[in-house]
């Protein structure tokens, strides 16, 4: 139970610490880019501005511009294009999956063009800052898949984009598309991420490092108070074991003596109970020991039919009846012993919260897994909580008699399945019925 209360306190933590370094990278690399993109478009602001007959103090109202670019944000623009021969591959030649190979010909922070283009999409001028780094067939091809993808401002391969309406020479209003190589920026972008992620996941690594070794000093006054309340329960378990055996002595001597009286029937009954009771909590400390068991083959099958059938005389004492449909021959590595002490509780519950006259089923089958219901028919289903059947000293308020257990048997039960790495689970049926499931790997 303490490796399982670690272990938990790890995962815990370390997912806590994972979640706050991803929101921090997020918001770090988020601002950043964020940033970033508002730079890209006040430079392409900037563009738009050093055209011929663009004041750099009118308000261009480009799309998506929330504040003004700033003026002289590089070189003035130069009409141009370049033609000459050993040019660098086209754009065409550039990957559009993948982690970005970034332009080489990004000489300038400020690498943009402006191009001007007819009602009918074609080139009509184009406007380059520093050299003339793009020919007029790779902008023609750029600008006319811009205009497909229908928006004024975005990205394309690494450029960022804007398109707009502006005035020309003779006041007539003409198509122009502004291009920035944002290789730079997108090559900071991306440098930044991956410095964030290989500082981020260091970090993650070191820090759940340390909460490795943290661990076992966080939950030492755990441990160390769970350590002696298992001595306690034992110590006391085996106290209690002889001034009650004793007791049952001396009983059956003052029979003897003075003969059969109702006091000594339930001095024996009483006896009994703090017997069952000693006997369920030193198993209860054996199983939380973590004693590794010893598991052998057995017949399955055979365990299970031999256990529900010692039921069948109290069933039938009861006016209950009782069906088994178990399946043959089925094999299984475990300790066969405590099976069938599984069995014998879950059948124990089912007698005591069976309806009168009603039926109690036994199934034991095998699909990818093997698979144990005990059903019984219960007026009352909703009364039945879940999972917290399972809890130790739990009793239902109909259970809570002088005779009645202790609420340590499901307890016990679920204890040994998961010591065979099973599960043990409780379910409501229609028509007044209450199943209790235990599943196991073959």
């Amino acid at each position: 139970m303490i490796k399982k209360l670690r272990r938990k306190f790890i995962s815990i933590t370390a997912g806590a610490l994972f979640a706050m370094i991803l929101l921090v990278l997020a918001a770090v690399n988020g601002t950043f880019f964020f940033q970033t993109n508002r730079q890209l478009d006040q430079r392409l602001d900037s563009l738009f501005r050093q055209l011929p007959g663009q004041h750099e103090e009118e308000s261009l109202n480009l799309p998506g511009d929330k504040e003004p670019g700033q003026p002289g944000d590089g070189p003035a623009l130069s009409h141009g294009s370049r033609e000459q021969e050993g040019a660098p591959p086209g754009l065409r030649d550039i990957p559009q999956n993948g982690l970005p190979r970034f332009e080489n010909r990004l000489r300038l922070h400020a690498d943009g063009c402006v191009i001007s283009l007819d009602q009918d999409g074609n080139i009509l001028e184009i406007h380059q800052d520093a050299a003339q780094n793009y020919s007029r067939e790779e902008l023609a091809s750029v600008a006319a898949a811009l205009l497909k993808k229908n928006r004024s401002r975005g990205w394309y391969q690494y450029f960022k984009y804007c398109i707009t309406s502006l005035p020309d020479a003779d006041g007539e209003s003409q198509t122009v598309i502004g291009l920035l190589n944002a290789s730079f920026d997108l090559n900071a972008l991306f440098t930044m991420l991956l410095i964030s992620v290989i500082i981020g996941l260091v970090s993650f690594l070191l820090v759940l490092f340390i909460i490795i070794l943290a661990s076992g000093h966080a939950i030492k006054p755990i441990a160390d108070s769970y350590a002696r309340q298992k001595q306690f329960v034992t110590d006391a378990g085996h106290e209690l074991k002889t001034p009650l055996t004793v007791i049952s002595a001396d009983n059956e001597l003052a029979r003897m003596l003075y003969g059969d009286s109702e006091w000594f029937d339930g001095i024996d009954r009483q006896v009994d109970r703090l017997n069952s009771l000693v006997r369920s909590l030193i198993t209860l400390a054996k199983m939380d020991e973590g004693e590794k068991p010893v598991f052998s083959p057995f017949n399955l099958s055979d365990a299970v039919y031999d256990t529900a059938k010692s039921f069948e005389g109290l069933l039938h004492s009861q006016g209950k009846l009782i069906t088994l449909d178990i399946a043959e021959n089925i094999r299984y590595d475990g300790e066969e012993a405590k099976l069938r002490q599984v069995v014998s509780i879950l059948m124990d519950n089912a007698v005591k919260y069976c309806d009168e006259k009603g039926k109690v089923t036994v199934r034991l089958f095998r699909e990818r897994q093997i698979r144990l219901q005990v059903i019984n028919d219960f007026s009352d289903p909703e009364g039945c909580e879940g999972d917290k059947v399972f809890e130790r000293f739990y009793r239902a308020d109909r259970a809570r008699t002088p005779d009645g257990g202790y609420g340590l048997g499901l307890s016990i039960a679920k204890s040994i399945v998961e010591l065979h790495r099973g599960q043990i689970r409780t379910k409501t049926l229609d028509h007044g019925r209450v199943m209790f499931e235990v599943i196991l790997a073959p």
